[in-house]
């Protein structure tokens, strides 16, 4: 179905301020104010395995009534409470936020890691012919987890660009000044005769499997995918020797739609002054 991009933007605009599906920028707060008042109430003695049982015992199930999925162990070299939840609004699009509370030394930190720009979510729904958030979380989810991956090879390899490969397309945008993954837009090569530098990228990652919503929610089967066939991808040659232009400032492509997104993008822009 053909979405014209006005209303791919004026939809997106919409789900993003009102879709009960996803947390509403004010919940990181409230994840913070569970944890400081778990804290700040408890009274033992602040040890180690002391901490560790009161966030398997009270923090983790409080975060879990809110309709998360804490971890309470070690990550790597660090051990405490670790979490990934999304938030969302029509000025910053889907941001995926990573938060840890570490133990003995109790620092609790959240951070922003991915993010996904209100007209890369426009472009989304444009480019799948769909008109509501809903048909294109898997996308968007998907996004979220395999970013986890190409984020670390992306500081590796000192990009400056980055795509992110889903089942359907190809999520392109930024490493941003403070290495987290800004993806500026969506686009799913091949589906015009344009040549694009980002089909052979798209390209290695076609035998994708089309994950279920179970798979997509859980993510451990799609970062162990993701993670081994970069492994197998990198034993023939390292992504920047395959594409250099990753290395380069990002950039966008001129579009033969792009008259048509900037006077949505405009009239978008003068919706939200006017109201």
């Amino acid at each position: 179905m053909y979405v014209d991009p006005r209303v791919a933007h004026g939809r997106a605009k919409f789900d993003l301020n009102r879709s009960p599906r996803m947390f509403a920028e004010e919940r990181r707060w409230e994840i913070s104010d569970v944890i400081t008042q778990c804290l700040d109430n408890f009274a033992g003695p602040r040890n180690r395995r002391n901490l560790m049982r009161l966030l398997e015992r009270q923090v983790a199930p409080k975060l879990a009534r809110l309709g998360l999925e804490p971890y309470v162990g070690p990550v790597g070299h660090l051990e405490g409470l670790f979490l990934n939840f999304s938030t969302m609004s029509a000025d910053h699009g889907l941001r995926e936020f990573q938060l840890q509370l570490t133990v003995p030394d109790l620092v609790l930190r959240s951070f922003a890691s991915c993010t996904i720009k209100p007209h890369a979510v426009a472009r989304c729904l444009q480019r799948n012919g769909v008109i509501s958030l809903a048909e294109i979380e898997r996308e968007t989810s998907a996004a979220f987890v395999f970013a986890r991956t190409i984020r670390p090879l992306a500081l590796v390899e000192h990009w400056k660009q980055v795509g992110v490969p889903t089942t359907n397309g190809l999520f392109v945008g930024e490493m941003t000044d403070s290495d987290d993954i800004c993806m500026n837009t969506y686009i799913r090569p091949g589906d015009n005769d344009r040549p694009s530098r980002w089909s052979g990228f798209a390209g290695l990652f076609s035998d994708m499997p089309r994950w279920n919503a179970d798979q997509i929610r859980q993510g451990s089967d799609l970062l162990q995918w993701m993670v081994n066939h970069i492994v197998a991808l990198q034993k023939s040659a390292p992504f920047v020797e395959r594409f250099p232009f990753l290395t380069e400032p990002y950039r966008s492509i001129d579009d033969p739609l792009d008259a048509t997104w900037a006077a949505a993008r405009a009239s978008a822009r003068e919706d939200s002054a006017s109201s």
